[in-house]
């Protein structure tokens, strides 16, 4: 079906003399970057023929997915990885992590007012639709459901959604299953959220309190978010494990990493973001990129420059890099995190990852590439 009718999904296969040795999926995403709807390409599988591993086929592969990019008019690569490092070397970088919290359901905070949740029934999927994509539209680094996302969406009967009306509009939704916490004792349950979707705080205040109402039926309950600060929601975010670490610091989740990004052209990349508002300043900065895939080096700047009514600043790319006020050395792993906004160039300073000419800049430039919204999705790809 996804081969023959989904127009967001795309095979492609490697032949060697008239033999398919590897086949690649690709979906052609919509994100949000930096409040826009762009483009971006996502490999959702690889697989090399067992008889034909170790000949080159995955890079090759890679290369296309990369080159698919480009033509297609996305302006980001993005993959979940099977081996971190390999693709690290291939020149993706890490985006933001995961954070899963187990935790007891009465921890959730308390909404006594929950007059406008109700269950969202099965033929209201168009509304849960509309609600994500409004969703996708305020968060950076979301992206719009494709087809076999909805597909699964409509097949699956386990997965129960509670969702928040202002009149017949859907503003928010918490998506969840109720599993069993003991083999031999089904009043023992847990709730296990997949998606939490909300148009502001207050919704998802709201959401989380009719989450909370359910702890008569499952005791505890699992939450996955891409929020780092999540945790200030809580009334106690000490997870369930009860797992202590020196010195004195309580276990509240696990955290784990997901989708990588690669820009693989950066002038395209700066040129398709060029809306994105950044800290008034003038300067100009001179990158040298070591690319690792293509074991070369690449020189180019960024000129960031205020806007005419003096608000905010832009940037622009260029490959002049002569009287740059500061340079900045990397890998292009690195890079693509500093300019998706999934790493602050600070930390990248003082842990070594980047190296800057002048560090006595290292605060301003921090400033400059800080956006207030980590990129993040929890799309099944």
């Amino acid at each position: 079906q996804s081969l023959r009718e989904y127009e967001h999904v795309n095979f492609y296969g490697l032949f060697q003399d008239g033999v398919l040795i590897a086949i690649m999926k690709l979906i052609d995403f919509d994100i949000n970057l930096f409040g826009e709807m762009k483009k971006a390409t996502g490999l959702m599988s690889l697989a090399v023929h067992p008889l034909h591993k170790k000949k080159g086929a995955a890079k090759e592969m890679v290369k296309f997915f990369e080159k698919y990019t480009m033509e297609s008019g996305a302006v980001v690569s993005m993959l979940l990885p099977f081996r971190v490092d390999y693709y690290r070397k291939m020149g993706y970088g890490y985006g933001t992590k995961l954070d899963e919290y187990r935790i007891p359901t009465v921890q959730l905070p308390i909404c006594k007012d929950i007059s406008k949740l109700r269950l969202i029934k099965k033929d209201e999927i168009e509304k849960v639709l509309s609600c994500h994509s409004a969703f996708v539209k305020k968060y950076h680094g979301a992206v719009e459901k494709f087809e076999e996302e909805i597909r699964d969406m409509v097949n699956d009967d386990e997965t129960r959604r509670i969702g928040y009306f202002e009149g017949e509009e859907l503003k928010g939704y918490a998506a969840f299953q109720f599993v069993r916490e003991s083999q031999v004792n089904y009043t023992l349950n847990r709730i296990e959220v997949s998606e939490l979707v909300y148009s502001d705080g207050e919704v998802l205040r709201i959401l989380i309190g009719g989450l909370r109402m359910q702890s008569d039926l499952a005791q505890n309950i699992v939450i996955r978010t891409g929020e780092a600060d999540f945790y200030h929601l809580l009334d106690s975010p000490q997870d369930v494990s009860g797992n202590y670490i020196n010195y004195g610091f309580l276990q509240t989740n696990v955290s784990a990493m997901g989708t990588m990004y690669k820009i693989p052209n950066v002038k395209s990349f700066i040129e398709k973001t060029e809306h994105r508002k950044f800290p008034i300043d003038n300067i100009k900065i001179s990158f040298r990129v070591n690319n690792e895939f293509e074991a070369m080096e690449e020189r180019f700047s960024i000129n960031f420059k205020t806007d005419d009514n003096k608000k905010h600043s832009n940037w622009s790319y260029t490959e002049d890099i002569n009287d740059a006020d500061v340079e900045i050395k990397c890998n292009l792993s690195d890079l693509s995190s500093l300019l998706m906004g999934s790493a602050d160039l600070a930390p990248l300073v003082r842990l070594g990852i980047v190296s800057i000419s002048n560090e006595s800049e290292t605060d301003r430039l921090d400033r400059l590439f800080h956006y207030n919204q980590r990129p993040f999705t929890n799309t099944d790809y």
